[in-house]
C-alpha cells in the first residue's frame, strides 16, 4: 500500500469464525473483502483470504494498517481491537 491511498468508507469489524466481513448472518451475501485491515488496539490479527487460507498477524501495533484484503477476522486468537475493514468508493 503507499502513501498516496486513501479510503472514503470504514466499517467496524466484528471477528467471528463464521460470519464474514460486511454479513449479518453467515453467508447472505452482503460479504465485501475490505481493501485493507485498521487495527486500532494491539494484538494479533487472524485473518482469513478468500481462498480459506489463513493468516495470523501477531503483535500488531495500534494505529496499524494491514494491506491485507481478507473476507473475515476469526475471533479465535485474534486479540487485536478495535479493527476496522477500510474500502475506497
Amino acid at each position: 500500500m503507499q502513501a498516496r491511498d486513501n479510503f472514503q468508507r470504514w466499517v467496524a469489524i466484528t471477528p467471528s469464525d463464521t460470519i464474514d466481513i460486511g454479513e449479518t448472518t453467515a453467508d447472505d451475501g452482503k460479504a465485501r473483502a475490505p481493501l485493507a485491515i485498521y487495527v486500532g488496539g494491539t494484538g494479533n490479527v487472524v485473518a482469513v483470504m478468500g481462498d480459506g487460507t489463513t493468516g495470523t498477524f501477531t503483535g500488531v501495533p495500534a494505529g496499524t494498517v494491514l494491506p491485507i484484503t481478507p473476507i473475515r477476522i476469526n475471533s479465535t486468537s485474534t486479540t487485536a481491537t478495535a479493527l476496522l475493514a477500510l474500502y475506497q468508493v
